[in-house]
């Protein structure tokens, strides 16, 4: 009785140890886990830690972070990072609303693939994948129509799934007069 106890426990911590007890992918080798958004925002699931996801949160992420050529924009991590904290919780995409308004720097982020190739002599913009993959899960990605003009950059070369806003402030004013948490992705 007592060795089948010991093995039942044993059986139970290996399965929440892979995650497997919540319907959660295993960890990376590095303790990551991806639960909503592959292979980007990788979290630590953390299921007793105080202030965990709630249903019905929303959040516009100002994005303004600046990625070598060839890199994926972190600002676009941190929109996957809270996915996957929800994920992780338990939690459906749907169960947030995310907002991102790509400005500044990140403008050349949301470049088609023809765009960013031919500016920056890489194969293909590494953005658009996670930006398809925010978009399947819900996320609304904008970018800054004022700020693409006075970058150079003309709204034909954004990639076709990426709207162009009137003005990153606006879409900013919009989502916190919706409701919306500002967070700042530098």
């Amino acid at each position: 009785m007592r060795i089948n106890a010991m093995r039942m426990s044993l059986v139970l911590t290996a399965a929440l140890a892979t995650g497997v007890v919540q319907g959660q992918p295993s960890p990376d080798k590095n303790g990551l886990s991806y639960p909503l958004v592959p292979k980007h925002g990788g979290v630590v699931p953390l299921p007793r830690a105080a202030e965990q996801p709630r249903k019905g949160a929303k959040a516009v992420f100002d994005i303004t972070a600046d990625a070598k050529p060839g890199e994926v924009n972190q600002g676009l991590e941190q929109v996957a990072r809270l996915l996957n904290l929800y994920g992780a919780a338990g939690l459906k995409a749907g169960d947030v609303k995310i907002a991102a308004i790509c400005h500044g720097d990140a403008d050349k982020d949301v470049l088609s693939d023809e765009a960013y190739a031919a500016r920056f002599k890489v194969a293909a913009n590494p953005n658009l994948p996670l930006i398809r993959d925010l978009k399947k899960a819900g996320v609304e990605v904008f970018v800054c129509g004022q700020s693409l003009h006075d970058l150079g950059f003309k709204a034909e070369e954004v990639a076709k799934e990426v709207p162009v806003a009137d003005s990153a402030m606006l879409v900013l004013l919009n989502k916190q007069t919706d409701g919306y948490a500002y967070v700042p992705a530098r």
